[in-house]
Order: structure tokens, then C-alpha cells, then sequence
């Protein structure tokens, strides 16, 4: 799932180094923060799917702004949706 470019697929900054995604320290640590918190929202929603998750995340005026572009990217991208799905399962929160 990494570019070859060693930038960041959403603001060009320098790929952290040995991550899996195209994603700058910014934008990974905000990746990774959606992962994690994707079972609390679930907890608190009930059966919450994670294309949902990520819609609420993405209209929702408390969401900091470094998730609301990596979720952006995630909907926008089919391939990088599955990398979520498949973390959120290997995590054992995928619902």
C-alpha cells in the first residue's frame, strides 16, 4: 500500500519511515487513532459498520482535522478502505 514517491498521499510530506501506508508521522498517527477508537465507537453506537464509522468521523465538527483527511483519503480510496478493514479485523474489532 506505499507510494513509490516516499511522499505522503495526502500532503506530500516524507513517508514515515517502515510504515505499511503513504502516510507522514501526522497522518499515520491519525490513522492509527481511527483504528483504535473504532471499538469504542462502536460500543457507544452499537452495530456501527466501519464505512459508517468513518462517515460520522468525517462529519463530525469535533473530528481534529489530520483524521478528517485520512478518512477522506480512506473513502476515496478502495484499496486503502481494505487496509483499514483488514487491520480492523486482524485487531479484532471489524464488526
Amino acid at each position: 500500500m506505499k507510494d513509490s514517491s516516499g511522499k505522503c498521499i495526502v500532503c506530500e510530506r516524507n513517508v514515515e519511515t517502515g510504515s505499511k501506508l503513504s502516510f507522514c508521522r501526522l497522518h499515520l498517527e491519525a490513522y492509527k487513532n481511527i483504528v483504535e477508537n473504532y471499538g469504542n465507537w462502536r460500543n457507544a453506537y452499537g452495530d456501527l459498520k466501519p464505512e459508517e464509522f468513518l462517515r460520522r468521523l468525517e462529519n463530525n465538527d469535533y473530528t481534529g482535522k489530520w483524521v478528517k483527511e485520512v478518512v477522506r483519503i480512506m473513502l476515496s480510496n478502495r484499496d486503502l478502505l481494505q487496509f483499514f478493514l483488514d487491520d480492523l479485523s486482524y485487531s479484532g474489532r471489524k464488526g
